[in-house]
């Protein structure tokens, strides 16, 4: 199973962030009980996260997701890119 941060967020909904890396990012699964309109906007999310140096920085991947065309709705970009790092550390 490849690392995975998850977090309830508050007044919001579950976020759970799975990534596999290895020097680069390689995969990454945004799940939860969250939305994202429109819903193919998640692929994007994903896709957008990957491809990056292990090394990243937060403000990275932030930006990352927050350049992508999409309403989350229950989380934040902040809680995709805060929960990305975490699963990296692991």
């Amino acid at each position: 199973m490849p690392p995975r941060a998850s977090k309830k967020v508050p007044d919001g909904k579950l976020v759970r962030v799975d990534v596999a890396a290895e020097n680069r990012i390689d995969d990454v699964r945004l799940t939860g009980d969250f939305f994202v309109e429109p819903a193919a906007a998640r692929a994007d999310i994903e896709t957008a996260i990957e491809g990056h140096a292990v090394d990243v920085d937060r403000e990275t991947i932030l930006a990352a997701v927050e350049d992508i065309d999409a309403t989350l709705i229950g989380f934040s970009a902040a809680d995709v890119a805060d929960l990305t790092m975490e699963a990296l550390d692991d």
